[in-house]
């Protein structure tokens, strides 16, 4: 009877302390979503914890299932009351559409990509043009690119006027050179459309290689604005991809602390300059007076960041209210994020959001369908 008591107390306590360690899950899980709230200017504990919001929600439902397969109902139910009260930011990480609606008549197609200053193009026959392929295959009505690299001679790189001649269905185009673009070549962003730009207005950034450009597009007769943005990089060097796919592949070699601190490093400006950049763009969209709003473009953030929640304010994510899964968008050395969005204001409605699979850049291409209302 005696050894039947300790072996019960010795299964409560590995339960207890299981158990322990879903509360410290539940917690992480409560404040990466803080990330939405709390600006990087403030601090950037809760965008780090936002940041492997996909780990922390993984490591919850694993530990539903856990207490479900040993029918601690209990347990299992506080675990899913948790999981349940991020239903929000679990939904937009992971949005659950298993079937798109069908695009109404008379709806745009929207594409944004970062091009990654077309490298197949630069590296390859100059004869192949993939990417510039893709984008007119796609005969989407606007594009938004960002990387945008063009040369000025036309030596070494595609001109504006070898672009101009396969993206020929495109009537209008506007091409912003951002600080770093030199003497013979042009680096920036670009749109292409089916529809007059009337306006092209430049969002300057402190930063040689980061920008926005926000286009008042006329679409049947009613004017739009449309952002191309490109928010400040992570600068994330060979080096650090290296030591991140050390770590995932070999911890024992790789401590965990010389992870977090090159995260850190790495990524603790940029979360910085990335909400005062959000703040400018916001601030110049929010007094123009056209019918509706589009945004497309990097962020360099994910749905779960201080940058994404901020610049969705009054719109909605495409991809978020018509698509199923994470939709990785950049897919380089194992970092795999949905940094690359589409939003629009309430009186658009978006349909079958996709990500094309295609690795002609480090980011995939997004595109939607959007309804002007």
């Amino acid at each position: 009877m005696r050894v039947r008591n300790k072996k019960t107390g010795f299964r409560d306590m590995i339960k207890w302390a299981i158990f322990a360690t879903n509360v410290a899950a539940i917690i992480l899980l409560f404040c990466s979503f803080l990330s939405w709230w709390v600006s990087p200017l403030k601090t950037n504990l809760f965008s780090y914890i936002g940041l492997g919001f996909g780990f922390i929600l993984l490591a919850n439902i694993g530990y539903l299932v856990f207490w479900i397969v040993f029918s601690k109902w209990k347990l299992a139910l506080i675990s899913l009351f948790a999981i349940l009260f991020c239903y929000k930011p679990v939904t937009t990480f992971f949005p659950i559409h298993f079937i798109s609606k069908m695009e109404p008549e008379g709806s745009i197609k929207v594409l944004t990509y970062n091009v990654q200053g077309f490298p197949h193009e630069r590296n390859k026959d100059a004869s192949k043009h993939p990417i510039l392929d893709y984008i007119a295959d796609t005969d989407a009505d606007i594009v938004c690119l960002q990387e945008y690299l063009v040369s000025k001679t036309g030596q070494s790189i595609f001109s504006q006027r070898d672009v101009n001649k396969i993206l020929d269905r495109y009537p209008y185009r506007s091409i912003t050179g951002l600080e770093s673009s030199g003497k013979y070549h042009i680096f920036g962003l670009a749109c292409f459309s089916k529809y007059p730009i009337e306006n092209t207005h430049e969002v300057v950034f402190e930063s040689s290689y980061n920008g926005a450009a926000v286009y008042t597009i006329n679409i049947d007769g009613e004017r739009y604005t449309v952002a191309n943005i490109h928010l400040e990089s992570n600068n994330i060097k060979p080096e650090d991809k290296k030591l991140y796919n050390d770590f995932l592949q070999n911890a024992d070699s790789v401590r965990l602390e010389q992870v977090t601190s090159n995260i850190r490093t790495r990524l603790g400006t940029a979360y910085r300059i990335r909400a005062r950049q959000v703040e400018k763009v916001k601030q110049y969209i929010d007094r123009q007076d056209t019918r509706g709003t589009i945004i497309c473009g990097d962020f360099n953030d994910t749905p779960i960041s201080y940058a994404y929640h901020r610049m969705k304010k009054g719109l909605r994510d495409a991809y978020v209210s018509t698509a199923f899964g994470p939709g990785i968008t950049y897919h380089e050395d194992l970092f795999l994020f949905r940094i690359d969005h589409i939003m629009h204001s309430d009186n658009i409605k978006a349909y079958r959001a996709r990500r094309d699979k295609i690795k002609y850049s480090d980011h995939y291409p997004l595109r939607t369908y959007l309804k002007l209302e």
